[in-house]
């Protein structure tokens, strides 16, 4: 982790935009915090994009007091890089309830169960609007589902590629501990960094996944796979 900076009015009011959209782009980040900059330190050096790792350890050291972290997030599946407002002790699921109706949350909970024991963590959309189907008590519109799906996309929940509906930044933020109590037969782990693995790319011919870019690190020294030590022939 780089060595946090001095904490000044730059690093506030940063974490209050990571903090109040949720969920950020790398480069909707750079731009909130080349406007910040702008508006506290006028005059002074332009920060680079290489700046922000710093930047939110220095904000992390102050936020770990309160249970909360910003954390950054490799999206695989579009190859994007973001940075995540996260609680770290409140359940997550908890919190969706704290804005949605019961069978909203349900329904929450349906998405995830589903992506999660998904074969690619991957759901086609009229999947997830007959999820509706199976919430007890109130019954929930597709309309009203649609909504929400589109409301949780916006906010880094799920993300929309090629037509399927997967999980998004947000969701590999904040629900990795969620969902690897869960479903821990379904949720694999990276043995190279022992970290959830979303979306990555697996061995043909053993079961084990790693991440996209611990497998580009690990090729640059080694030929096998890591797992089952036959040679690895899986694109990159």
């Amino acid at each position: 982790m780089p060595t946090a900076m001095p904490y000044t009015d730059v690093h506030r009011a940063f974490a209050q935009a990571i903090a109040h959209h949720g969920t950020m782009s790398a480069k909707q980040a750079y731009k909130a915090l080349l406007a910040i900059y702008a508006k506290y330190h006028d005059g002074e050096e332009i920060p680079s994009e290489d700046d922000i790792p710093e930047v939110v350890a220095s904000i992390n050291g102050k936020l770990y007091r309160y249970d909360q972290k910003i954390c950054f997030v490799h999206y695989e599946p579009a190859d994007t890089d973001f940075y995540v407002f996260c609680n770290l002790v409140e359940s997550q699921i908890d919190r969706i309830q704290n804005y949605y109706s019961e069978s909203e949350t349900t329904l929450f909970r349906l998405v995830l169960r589903e992506m999660a024991t998904s074969e690619e963590h991957k759901l086609k959309p009229i999947m997830c609007l007959n999820l509706t189907g199976e919430i007890q008590g109130k019954q929930l519109s597709k309309v009203r589902a649609e909504q929400l799906l589109d409301q949780w996309e916006k906010m880094g929940y799920f993300v929309q590629l090629g037509g399927m509906w997967h999980f998004g930044p947000k969701v590999i933020g904040e629900f990795d501990r969620y969902l690897t109590t869960n479903y821990p037969e379904q949720m694999r782990m990276c043995k190279l960094c022992k970290e959830s693995v979303f979306y990555g790319v697996r061995c043909e011919k053993c079961p084990e996944s790693f991440h996209k870019d611990c497998m580009k690190k690990y090729l640059r020294r080694l030929t096998n796979c890591p797992g089952c030590k036959n040679l690895w022939s899986t694109p990159v």
